[in-house]
């Protein structure tokens, strides 16, 4: 096969064997350059088409009569690490057609059993999709051996730094033979992602699709479908959950599925505990469900059983849902990439889309000129009736992450860290916000005043009869009001 596209209209043939009919933007430029064995960083938006975009290229490229590991995909979540896979699969499916061998390809993500990954990678599969940290692990132990790749992937970049992936990362490639080619692809840019792209392609090809990002199909005459964006503002002193309900309602006839993001964990539970009282489906996703949860509830929502589905930002990250009807924002992002990513998984696939944000008019000031450099066209949204008052509204918090080298592989709950803080730091429970526990360590949000004081007192502390050391983890989180 041929990885040269020399028209829009000529797709590479393994796309067109997979029933593809137009090549995105991001494919047209990386496949040919990733096919020529050249290294690439690539700035492509959240379902622009990017994962057939490496897979198809370095996949080619493989031999299926070696046993070994020849590609290695980083992915920072189980859920996105799941969804390339599949694809991977359906990839090496069509190579395989015509050859006597075939391609396989084996996942290793944290919070599955170890033993049995190490079982399927000592089988030496060509493909490895993997999580930084069990990557790390198996390197370690020397199951997964890195001396045949080719290539290696980092999916999703700026939120593998953004996690705190970058220190695993960059002991990964510590592992990687002298000359191996190297793909990036990230949907921002930042600091950390810099830093491990001068670590693995700072000869490489540098391309950036972020502003033209369209897909087309010209035979039909067929322009990609154009997101409305529209903005709630509630009346001082609203119940947010109530308006969100009613918000739900009003436009039920015209959805047939949704996410609603939160910037935090607790205020995931809090949004479905509210939704359901209110007699409307819905489904939360955070990072404390065990992967058959979170398999479950995906496939409900997929089917239809739940019409919507709340998530933060990080839960979400490699959630692919095309055909969503909307998208709202029940929060605010603090970040105009944010509030794009989250905003463009509604409207793919040509499809008609729609985002709403629910503000006060501070916030709705805050918002317009978070995007006053973009296409984006805020209009009103005025619900039918008026959201009930509370009786009262605290105040808005600012907090900072902290980050415990202790998490899911240390036996870990939020409620041994929350345990730590107030009962033997004294911090009342407002004090902290969201609690991520991931497999090798944990992100714990404290009210910005408090903050050093905890990093002073926790780092050396025992939780669980485990010493603790705690650092920053990141820039500071946006101001948001708690206790909605």
């Amino acid at each position: 096969m041929t990885s040269e596209i020399s028209s829009e209209k000529q797709l590479h043939p393994v796309l067109a064997k997979m029933g593809f009919s137009i090549c995105t933007e991001i494919q047209k430029e990386a496949i040919p350059v990733l096919a020529q064995g050249d290294s690439v960083l690539a700035l492509s938006p959240t379902g622009s088409g990017k994962t057939l975009a490496f897979l198809v290229p370095l996949m080619e490229r493989l031999d299926p009569t070696l046993s070994q590991i020849q590609l290695l995909i980083l992915a920072p979540t189980r859920e996105l690490g799941a969804q390339i896979a599949q694809v991977a699969n359906q990839v090496a499916a069509v190579l395989a057609e015509g050859n006597e061998r075939t391609l396989h390809v084996r996942t290793v993500f944290g919070g599955h059993k170890a033993e049995t990954q190490k079982t399927e990678i000592l089988k030496n599969p060509a493909v490895v999709v993997a999580t930084p940290g069990r990557a790390l692990e198996l390197i370690e132990q020397e199951v997964l051996k890195t001396s045949g790749l080719k290539s290696i992937v980092l999916d999703e970049a700026d939120l593998m730094v953004g996690m705190g992936f970058e220190a695993q990362v960059k002991m990964i490639c510590d592992h990687l033979p002298g000359r191996i080619q190297a793909a990036l692809f990230s949907a921002t840019e930042s600091e950390g992602q810099s830093r491990l792209q001068n670590r693995l392609v700072h000869r490489g090809r540098r391309i950036d699709v972020r502003s033209t990002f369209e897909l087309k199909d010209e035979a039909n005459g067929f322009e990609a479908s154009r997101i409305t964006h529209q903005v709630v503002v509630l009346p001082k002193g609203s119940d947010r959950q109530a308006a969100l309900a009613q918000l739900l309602k009003q436009i039920s006839p015209e959805t047939d599925t949704g996410i609603i993001f939160c910037q935090t964990r607790n205020s995931v539970q809090t949004v479905v505990d509210s939704l359901k009282q209110h007699g409307i489906q819905t489904a939360g996703l955070s990072g404390e469900l065990g992967q058959i949860e979170r398999a479950t509830m995906m496939r409900m929502f997929k089917a239809g059983g739940v019409k919507y589905l709340v998530a933060t930002n990080v839960a979400a990250r490699g959630i692919d849902v095309s055909d969503l009807s909307v998208v709202i924002h029940f929060e605010i992002p603090s970040t105009q990439q944010e509030y794009l990513h989250r905003s463009g998984r509604s409207g793919r696939a040509g499809k008609s889309g729609r985002t709403i944000s629910l503000c006060t008019q501070q916030s709705k000031d805050f918002l317009s000129d978070l995007l006053k450099d973009t296409d984006v066209d805020l209009s009103d949204l005025q619900l039918t009736t008026v959201a009930m008052p509370v009786p009262q509204t605290l105040g808005a918090q600012e907090f900072v992450k902290i980050h415990v080298n202790r998490g899911k592989s240390s036996k870990l709950r939020p409620g041994d860290f929350l345990g730590a803080l107030t009962q033997d730091l004294g911090l009342k429970k407002e004090d902290v916000g969201g609690i991520f526990i991931f497999d090798h360590f944990t992100h714990v949000e404290i009210s910005k005043p408090l903050a050093g004081n905890v990093l002073h007192k926790l780092g050396g502390r025992k939780i669980k009869n485990m010493m603790v050391k705690a650092t920053v983890a990141g820039e500071l989180s946006a101001p948001r009001a708690r206790g909605f």
